[in-house]
């Protein structure tokens, strides 16, 4: 039951709550019913408002709108939370952006993000400081994605004290960024320059006060501050107090005075200071749309470029004095031959002052026409960068030549560019006039040395002639038995013919030493037996006399040496024959030594030792001069006083030396040492036996042609004597004759002979048709000059015997010949003469040139064929053409590459060539020139090519 009440009053609860909350609702939408009568009326009375205002509303924005539009600035509306409301077109032109892409968003999404914290803190702080107007500058980003830079005004928009938004005017300023930029780089960069310049540097405005000064500046004149601290300092005294700085202070300060006074650019003004350095000024003033706004001083301390220009300018002053003491002429001219500087030497040389020669062509104003060719070919090698010296003719300023010696030398820029030449003259007129007088003397000593040869020549011939005939005649005489007395007197007619006969060949030996036409002929012998032969002809000379001849043979010395053994015997002769004719009695003693070996060549020491009266001390240097003897006129032997000098000189030729030790009344000693190479080479026959006749020599048939009747007699008598059928021709036209009618086994030629000498006829039996155009033909010469030996192989002769011979040399030579052809019994048919080619390759040359090494030789010859031999056929089309210049460069290019491969008689004319296109060309003789080296160049190549073939196997 008290649940049930309790329930009762519940629900009562709930009913009058529930009629209490519906008079509530009842009274408030009574209220919200009041409301809304008044706001409707409010509402009617805005409208009427709105409607009386607007017309003036539209107006006024209109023209508002009209004003922003005309303005070129870009001009936005920002909330105070930063988001755009308004912007006019403007925007578009500038950014590229229209109004609705920019317009709500946050104007931070434009600006480039480095810039937009700065930004965001400056709008910030204007807001919260309620500043009215504030200008800022920032980079934005363009619609395209480039930077502009806006410069922007912006003001507050407020009301009751709160900001409302923000109003802002925006310029673009890129190209004023840009400048100021540039200007700002511009003074930095210079700034920095000078601060860090190695010269000292003062920047000085119109008032004279420092605006930049570096640290250098303070450096050079002790100015104990920072360059920093000068900034502002009135400089105005500043010479009064620094002008003890320098050598001459009054003027030190009187010349800054006038450099200010004038305002004009003075550089590389030299200042000397007390201590000894010195410094270089610059002044620069400064201008401003033509006012004065203040000036740069610049100080470098030259102290050591000027001590070394000054080096310099002494060491040219020097070298300029010694050049004009040493009579040097020296001028500058550029590539085009014109003079730039002429130095006093040369102007006194050639008589002209410096001024009429700068600008001058110097080729036009000195060198003769006849010289343009030798000047032009020298300018180019010049022109390659390469120096020259040459001898030319120069015209003086009066007209006059003088000779001079030209040396060249390029000059060239600091990049190594030739810009001209220098050339340094020197005045030999003198020494080509003492040339001229020493070429006169020389033709005059050729002419007498001439005479003197032909003198010696005839004397050979005349006197050797009747020799020939006395000494022949004397050994047929001995065949006759004669008696007693005979005997005596034709000993003593051998012995005086003799005599004379070593008289003649002492000065013809000696005319041949001294014209240097000695020849060393290198063939095997055998020495030892050389040594007894010698021996043993003179034991049989001195058979009645008491004197005693002995040889030492070393043991060591055996077996065939290489070497000169005719000029060994003749060395031996001399000093043995010496000895001889010093020695009453005693003995002479004969020693060969080994004294040493190198490789293949040994050095044999000779001593030839006798017990004569010997030489005097004082006496010893005579003995080996020309024409002296030790007593000429106390000792019973004469001479010519040649033989010791001869033997002298045949043994330094050979490489060899010879000494001599004497005491007076003792005797004296000979001491010389020659090289050898040892031989494995057989040696057919002794030539130092003497030789007899041989019955196989009577099938053979002999021509004499001599027209002297004495030496027919001789030669006939030896013939006879020896059982050899001979045929005799008066002089060389009948030996032509006799050459038609009959075949010879060998023909003994003279030389000098009427109507037709012996090398005519030689040349004519040689070149025609007959039946002894192969016969061996022998010289016989009373000439022993080798000039006429040439000759006589020139013109087609196998050999000569000089006059007078023995009958064991004629015999000899008779036999050589018969053993290298066989005896002819028949006649045989007519043949072509046949081709006598001689060596072209100089073997000496190539020798000196590569010694043994092979391989080097053929290397060097097959070059020559593949590289050098095709470039001459380039020589007949430039005489074609007459191009001197280019032949004369040809020739002195490939001359060279002929001796290389021993070709040296070809390089000879090759250079004669040379010298005639380059200093007097003519057709006719350099086409013969050509000509003549073609004619050999074919069988020089052939020669090249088999020596190639023999070295490589």
């Amino acid at each position: 039951m008290q649940e049930i009440e309790i329930l009762k009053r519940r629900v009562e609860r709930e009913r009058k709550a529930r009629m209490e909350a519906e008079a509530i609702l009842e009274d408030k939408a009574l209220q919200l019913y009041q409301v809304n009568e008044q706001l409707r009326q409010l509402n009617e009375n805005l409208e009427q408002q709105v409607k009386e205002g607007g017309a003036k509303l539209q107006k006024s924005e209109k023209r508002y709108q009209q004003l922003i539009e005309s303005v070129q600035d870009i001009i936005y509306k920002i909330s105070p939370s930063g988001y755009f409301t308004f912007v006019n077109p403007v925007v578009e032109q500038r950014l590229g952006y229209s109004a609705d892409e920019i317009i709500g968003r946050h104007f931070t999404e434009l600006v480039v993000p480095e810039y937009r914290e700065q930004l965001v803190n400056f709008y910030w702080e204007m807001v919260n400081s309620q500043k009215e107007s504030t200008y800022n500058d920032f980079p934005v980003y363009k619609k395209n994605g480039e930077i502009a830079w806006i410069g922007q005004t912006v003001r507050l928009i407020e009301s009751e004290g709160n900001v409302m938004e923000l109003v802002a005017v925006a310029r673009d300023i890129t190209e004023q960024v840009a400048t100021e930029d540039a200007l700002r780089t511009t003074q930095t960069r210079l700034s920095t320059l000078i601060t860090n310049l190695q010269k000292g540097v003062l920047v000085e405005d119109e008032n004279r006060r420092i605006i930049l000064v570096n640290q250098l500046f303070c450096d050079l004149f002790a100015i104990p501050l920072k360059a920093e601290l000068l900034i502002g300092i009135d400089c105005s005294q500043s010479a009064e107090q620094s002008k003890h700085l320098f050598s001459n202070p009054e003027e030190f300060v009187q010349r800054i005075n006038e450099l200010l006074a004038r305002q004009e650019i003075m550089i590389n003004e030299e200042l000397h200071m007390a201590d000894g350095r010195i410094l270089e000024r610059d002044y620069v003033p400064i201008f401003l749309e033509g006012q004065y706004r203040g000036h740069l001083w610049k100080y470098a301390d030259v102290t050591e470029q000027y001590l070394a220009r000054e080096s310099i300018r002494k060491s040219e002053e020097k070298y300029r004095g010694i050049m004009n003491n040493m009579e040097l002429g020296l001028i500058e001219v550029d590539l085009e031959d014109r003079i730039c500087k002429a130095y006093d030497r040369f102007c006194e040389m050639m008589g002209y002052a410096e001024e009429e020669l700068i600008g001058q062509i110097a080729s036009d104003l000195f060198l003769p026409e006849e010289f343009r060719n030798v000047f032009n070919e020298q300018q180019s090698i010049r022109i390659e960068g390469r120096a020259t010296s040459y001898e030319i003719q120069m015209v003086k300023k009066d007209g006059s030549r003088i000779w001079v010696i030209v040396s060249g030398a390029p000059i060239m820029d600091e990049y190594g560019e030739i810009v001209g030449s220098m050339g340094i003259h020197y005045d030999i007129s003198a020494r080509k006039l003492l040339e001229q007088e020493l070429a006169l003397a020389k033709e005059v000593a050729e002419e007498a040395r001439q005479a003197e040869k032909q003198f010696l020549a005839n004397m050979s011939h005349e006197i050797r002639t009747p020799l020939n005939a006395i000494i022949g005649m004397t050994h047929l005489l001995f065949d006759t038995r004669p008696n007693k007395q005979q005997y005596e007197y034709l000993d003593i007619l051998k012995s005086s013919a003799d005599f004379l006969h070593s008289l003649i060949s002492d000065l013809l030996d000696m005319a041949k030493i001294e014209a240097g036409r000695i020849e060393v002929q290198s063939h095997p012998f055998d020495l030892v037996g050389l040594l007894r032969t010698t021996q043993r002809v003179f034991q049989i000379k001195l058979e009645n006399r008491p004197i005693e001849l002995d040889l030492m043979i070393d043991g060591r010395i055996a077996g065939n040496y290489m070497g000169d053994d005719v000029m060994l015997n003749q060395i031996l002769l001399n000093i043995i024959g010496n000895a001889e004719k010093f020695t009453e009695e005693g003995t002479i003693e004969i020693t060969a030594k080994l004294k040493k070996e190198d490789n293949d060549t040994v050095w044999i020491e000779f001593k030839i030792a006798d017990t004569g009266i010997g030489i005097p001390k004082e006496k010893l240097e005579l003995i080996f001069q020309k024409f002296k003897q030790v007593n000429p006129q106390g000792h019973k032997h004469k001479g010519t006083g040649l033989g010791l000098a001869i033997t002298k000189q045949l043994v330094e030729l050979q490489g060899g030396t010879l000494t001599v030790k004497s005491e007076e009344n003792e005797g004296t000693t000979f001491t010389f040492t020659l090289p050898f190479q040892k031989s494995d080479a057989e040696i057919v026959k002794n030539d130092y036996e003497i030789e007899e006749g041989s019955s196989n020599l009577e099938k053979c048939n002999l021509l004499v042609v001599e027209d002297n009747i004495m030496n027919q007699r001789y030669i006939s008598g030896l013939l006879n004597k020896w059982n050899i059928p001979f045929t005799i021709a008066i002089d060389g036209r009948k030996a032509v004759e006799q050459a038609h009618k009959q075949q010879f086994d060998i023909i003994l030629m003279d030389i000098q002979m009427p109507n037709m000498d012996g090398y005519e006829a030689t040349l004519t039996i040689r070149n025609t048709t007959n039946l002894n155009q192969k016969t061996p033909i022998v010289a016989l010469t009373a000439s022993a000059m080798l000039d006429q030996k040439n000759k006589t192989k020139a013109v087609g002769m196998d050999d000569f015997i000089t006059k007078p011979f023995t009958p064991t040399q004629l015999l000899s030579v008779i036999k050589r010949f018969l053993k290298a052809e066989s005896l002819k019994t028949e006649p045989v048919q007519d043949e072509a003469p046949p081709a006598k080619v001689e060596s072209l390759l100089n073997y000496p040359r190539i020798k000196d040139l590569y010694g043994d090494d092979t391989e080097y030789i053929v290397d060097m010859m097959e070059t020559f064929l593949t590289d050098a031999l095709p470039d001459f056929a380039e020589f007949q089309g430039l005489i074609n053409a007459q191009d001197w210049v280019a032949l004369s460069k040809l020739a002195h290019r490939l001359k060279p590459t002929l001796g290389m491969v021993g070709l040296t008689d070809l390089e000879e004319k090759m250079g004669q060539l040379e010298t005639r296109a380059r200093n007097n060309p003519q057709p006719e003789s350099l086409q013969l020139i050509w000509s003549s080296i073609t004619d050999k160049l074919e069988n020089g190549t052939k020669e090249i090519q088999q020596e190639i073939e023999k070295l490589k196997s």
